[in-house]
């Protein structure tokens, strides 16, 4: 059987999961657009009454401030100090390995 056959015989044959899995990811992107807004509004309302932390029978909700964290721009330094970032990557190499996916797109 030839691979295109392959991929319409498995097409012909997953449909239903195709569909299913489209309407649950359209379902899930519209619950969390109104997850997001209403956590906006609750967060804009908290600020407005000066409340900094809710804890009731539904949510636990704890405003945390602005903060500030500092690292190295690897990019910057590579494009500015090859030499210096050369060295640094040969002492302290990191290796991130990223497990193999299928990756879905709903349209």
């Amino acid at each position: 059987m030839s691979n295109e056959n392959s991929v319409q015989v498995f097409e012909a044959h997953h449909v239903e999961a195709f569909q299913k899995l489209s309407e649950i990811t359209k379902t899930k992107k519209n619950l969390e657009n109104q997850e997001k807004q209403l956590k906006e509004n609750l967060e804009k309302a908290m600020d407005e009454h000066g409340i900094k932390s809710i804890d009731n029978q539904f949510l636990k909700i704890t405003r945390v401030g602005e903060s500030k964290s500092k690292s190295i721009d690897l990019k910057a330094l590579e494009n500015e100090e090859p030499k210096l970032y050369g060295e640094l990557m040969q002492d302290y190499p990191k290796e991130t390995v990223r497990k193999a996916h299928v990756k879905f797109t709903v349209k």
